[in-house]
């Protein structure tokens, strides 16, 4: 995984020499559900830090066994390179409430129609505005309040390089397709079918979602392969493709341009 982090970090910062001075590079990272986004995305961002002279004194913590990560607690001030969770723009338990079929809704929370797509695409817009906003805010996921917030530190213009994760970023699909258009690099994480599977199985059981693996089965097959299938099937056209090598330690083995 390693040296397919520095790898990426190294591509990224390449591009980021080529562009003018009031302008970011922005990354996207997509993949189907288990795939590994966010396990790439943190440690990416680390290393992009750490190659452009900032210190990273607390990196992001991976979870192998849920092949999960969170981001590391790095002052976003001192930060040129930030990572941005889709899941913020999870709709609301409120605002599911009001689709027209909110049972629906609620169970297939995680789809793309139960996020807010439009204040999204409105979101990587802004981060292409010249000069730089002062800031610009962006909501996150409280997994305690099953409900997004807003995020209590903004892209600030000394932030040069975005790096959003999530399932939808590379969706071919309006108005999904707008934001992926602007994305410089678009990063896909490809992963065996059923590793995904039996990863998220996993994932379910141990973080409490499921307590008995068929009804863990189920939901995986409901609602996450289901997602999985329509992003593949829906899938803007990467310029990497890194692949998941399904062992222990969780390691990519390669990148193809």
């Amino acid at each position: 995984m390693e040296q397919t982090v520095t790898a990426i970090a190294e591509r990224v910062l390449e591009r980021l020499r080529r562009v003018p001075a009031d302008q970011r590079v922005l990354v996207g990272i997509a993949g189907v559900p288990g795939s590994g986004k966010s396990t790439l995305a943190y440690p990416l961002v680390d290393r992009l830090n750490a190659l452009l002279g900032v210190a990273v004194k607390e990196p992001a913590e991976v979870d192998l066994e849920d092949v999960i990560a969170q981001p590391g607690k790095e002052k976003p001030e001192e930060q040129v390179a930030v990572a941005v969770g889709l899941d913020g723009w999870h709709l609301t338990r409120e605002a599911l409430d009001r689709l027209p079929d909110p049972a629906e809704a609620r169970r297939r929370r995680g789809a793309a129609f139960t996020f807010d797509a439009s204040s999204y695409v409105s979101f990587v817009r802004s981060l292409r505005q010249t000069p730089f906003p002062s800031s610009i805010p962006f909501p996150t996921f409280n997994h305690a309040l099953k409900d997004p917030l807003p995020s209590p530190s903004p892209i600030l213009p000394t932030h040069r390089v975005v790096v959003i994760e999530g399932l939808y970023c590379m969706l071919d699909v309006e108005p999904w397709r707008d934001a992926a258009e602007l994305l410089d690099e678009r990063i896909w994480v490809e992963i065996e079918r059923s590793v995904a599977r039996e990863r998220l199985v996993k994932r379910h059981l141990h973080t409490g979602v499921e307590t008995v693996r068929e009804e863990a089965e189920k939901r995986v097959d409901l609602s996450d392969m289901l997602n999985g299938d329509y992003i593949r099937e829906h899938l803007y056209s990467p310029t990497q493709v890194v692949e998941t090598v399904h062992d222990p330690a969780f390691a990519t083995a390669a990148v193809r341009a």
